[in-house]
């Protein structure tokens, strides 16, 4: 009897466990799970009108271009390293600081010293060797065959001598056509105020330069350069040969 007793309890039992559990089940599900919002929300597109972006283009502000970076050289970094030290330096000084102006003044008669000191010397000081000369330049050029000399130091290749002898020809020929006064104290200047005709004087005064250059301050010149100071000299010589014009 008590065995039926207890089949009928375990059964009932059983059948409890079995009917309620889906239940439970379904209470488990419904805690975990998760509630998805359906709902949407509207989105604003604002635009910003092409007058305030011009504005902002055109402030430094916003203008973001890359600009290259120039690679500083050695002697570029020391001489801002001396620029430095001497800022250093004369501020420290304090009342003195217009001794930058003198140090300054210094360095460039500095400059200029090295610079007359140069292999252009010659430029300021005619000293240089040059090939024996015939006359001396107290000597009057009117009486003499330049052209018989400018050919003679053309074919030995004396180029710096010939242009001298060049620029002497030409002073005959301009004494000659009474547009120059020669006269020995003259110098090159004296010549230039002379010449009254525009053309004239302005070649005249290149080829003064030129001429300084090359005998004066040892320029110097291939045979190609001295074929092109020959052209310059005679088309000279033919302007001063057609023009009738005389010294004052």
């Amino acid at each position: 009897m008590s065995k039926k007793i207890l089949a009928i309890l375990f059964i009932g039992w059983l059948h409890f466990f079995i009917g309620t559990s889906p239940i439970l089940a379904q209470e488990t599900f419904n805690s975990d799970s998760l509630v998805m919002d359906t709902g949407q929300v509207q989105l604003w597109e604002k635009s910003v009108p092409e007058e305030r972006i011009e504005n902002y283009r055109k402030q430094s502000d916003f203008n973001y271009n890359l600009t290259e970076v120039k690679q500083e050289t050695v002697w570029g970094r020391f001489v801002q390293w001396i620029k430095n030290w001497f800022t250093i330096m004369i501020k420290g000084l304090g009342v003195i600081w217009y001794l930058r102006y003198i140090i300054l003044a210094a360095l460039v008669l500095l400059l200029i010293t090295l610079i007359y000191r140069s292999k252009f010397t010659g430029l300021f000081h005619p000293n240089q060797e040059v090939t024996a000369m015939e006359f001396s330049d107290t000597a009057n050029p009117t009486k003499v065959n330049w052209e018989q000399k400018i050919k003679e130091a053309h074919l030995q290749k004396e180029y710096r001598l010939a242009v001298r002898y060049h620029y002497l020809s030409l002073l005959k020929g301009l004494s000659q056509h009474k547009i120059i006064a020669w006269k020995s104290e003259k110098t090159n200047y004296d010549y230039i105020k002379e010449i009254k005709h525009d053309k004239i004087k302005t070649d005249f005064i290149e080829l003064s330069e030129l001429y300084e250059a090359v005998w004066y301050g040892d320029f110097p010149i291939a045979k190609h350069d001295y074929h092109q100071i020959d052209d310059e000299f005679a088309r000279l010589n033919i302007l001063v040969s057609q023009t009738k014009e005389f010294a004052s």
